[in-house]
């Protein structure tokens, strides 16, 4: 039971919401994600818990391996959220820490909690591991979603997925645009809640057969795309297109009124990342982002993971 694992956080680029209802999704696993190292204690009938990220300790929490009780904790917020998944575990594992020695679980994020980079779906995934567990199983237990988090989580490359009769279809792309120092991942500042978007979309938007059919089609045009100006055309396409089924304006005419480039809401509309296309130089794009009150900001490179980049665990 003792080990190591990692994840990678990921990006939804195109199919956001609508990869729910069996729409194709281009998503991107990403170089900074999280790892779960478990090793055994000598306190038995106990799992320490240690969470960290980048900037320093998360949270810390105990817990009873009768029943994933809290016993200590300085964050009763997320202890209590892992000890419902710990409790999922068990009905997929019933033998998960059970007749065990005690085990010190430590975690490491490397990325900030609220960038929406996959904080929660890259645990399942190295939980699941852990447990020697189906992924999706646990993640239906859990927060729910369409599972192309997961996907991205144990992905090499870029890749499609989307759902046939409920259960996953991953094709694993080589996506490497020559275009690609023109892109850019802005992030807006709050961190959107993927569930209450996701209530809030089977609540009000309206689509149909066609628009699955049309957002799959643009998705994997975008992989074909071989100029910076066709695939702008197609996120934008993509983006008038969500507008329309949501309800919603587009993130561009709220937030980037007169920006020049194309800009794209990416996952949940409205929070967590953008991605934005540039002509300008790296250095005065950066400077224009600041100006405009979002100072953080990734290059293509940076943060998608390539078949050949390293995982960033420094």
């Amino acid at each position: 039971m003792q080990g190591q694992w990692y994840s990678n956080g990921k990006l939804l680029i195109t199919g956001e919401y609508l990869v729910l209802e069996g729409s194709k999704a281009f998503a991107l696993p990403l170089k900074q994600g999280q790892s779960l190292r478990v090793r055994k204690t000598e306190k038995i009938g106990l799992l320490e818990w240690k969470a960290v990220h980048r900037d320093g300790a998360w949270f810390r929490a105990v817990f009873s391996t009768a029943d994933f009780s809290v016993l200590q904790t300085d964050h009763p917020q997320l202890a209590g959220s892992l000890s419902r998944i710990l409790q999922a575990v068990r009905k997929l594992s019933a033998g998960f820490l059970q007749n065990e020695p005690g085990f010190l679980a430590e975690t490491k994020l490397y990325f900030r909690p609220e960038y929406g980079f996959g904080s929660s779906s890259t645990l399942v995934s190295n939980l699941a591991w852990w447990a020697k567990v189906n992924p999706y199983q646990l993640l239906r237990l859990t927060f729910g979603g369409s599972g192309f988090d997961l996907a991205c989580a144990r992905a090499g490359s870029p890749l499609f997925y989307h759902l046939v009769k409920g259960e996953p279809a991953i094709e694993e792309m080589d996506f490497k645009p020559a275009f690609k120092n023109h892109i850019y991942f802005v992030y807006l500042g709050h961190k959107q809640t993927s569930s209450d978007s996701i209530r809030s979309f089977h609540k009000t938007a309206v689509f149909g057969k066609k628009d699955l059919e049309n957002i799959s089609r643009i998705g994997h045009e975008l992989l074909a795309a071989d100029s910076l100006t066709e695939f702008e055309d197609l996120l934008n396409l993509h983006e008038k297109m969500m507008a329309a089924i949501l309800g919603r304006p587009t993130v561009k005419s709220q937030l980037f009124d007169n920006y020049e480039g194309t800009v794209k809401s990416l996952g949940a509309w409205g929070g967590d990342f953008v991605l934005l296309t540039s002509r300008q130089d790296d250095a005065v794009f950066r400077a224009d982002m600041r100006k405009r009150g979002f100072p953080v900001v990734f290059s293509y490179d940076e943060l998608v993971l390539s078949p050949t980049a390293s995982r960033t665990r420094t």
